[in-house]
């Protein structure tokens, strides 16, 4: 009985220490996650660093791939346009003759 008892003490004890005893002051000054505000708020704060986080990768992975892939010009997709508008029979074969000698001249 008097280890039942002496088990009981020890497994209570961090309930017991927790309480008020320090002058009101409890563990986290009423700013931890034990209020209302903490667990509210809490893992909204983390899901909102996260977002943040992995908006910032893809900002930086977008530039990135903006600064080494190389920019086609103005002629070259101009041509690569007037090609593919031929192809899908928008325009005819003079026509399409007539815009390409004009852009490549």
């Amino acid at each position: 009985m008097k280890r039942l008892a002496l088990l009981l003490a020890v497994l209570a004890s961090p309930a017991l220490a927790d309480s008020e005893g320090y002058g009101g002051y409890d563990h986290m000054m009423g700013w931890g996650y034990g209020n209302g505000l903490g667990m509210m708020f809490g893992p909204v704060l983390w899901l909102i660093v996260l977002g943040l986080i992995v908006a910032g990768v893809i900002w930086l992975v977008r530039r990135m791939d903006a600064q080494l892939s190389p920019q086609p010009s103005n002629d070259r997709s101009a041509l690569a346009e007037l090609d593919m508008r031929f192809a899908r029979g928008e325009i005819e074969a003079e026509d399409y003759a007539a815009r390409k000698k004009l852009l490549t001249s």
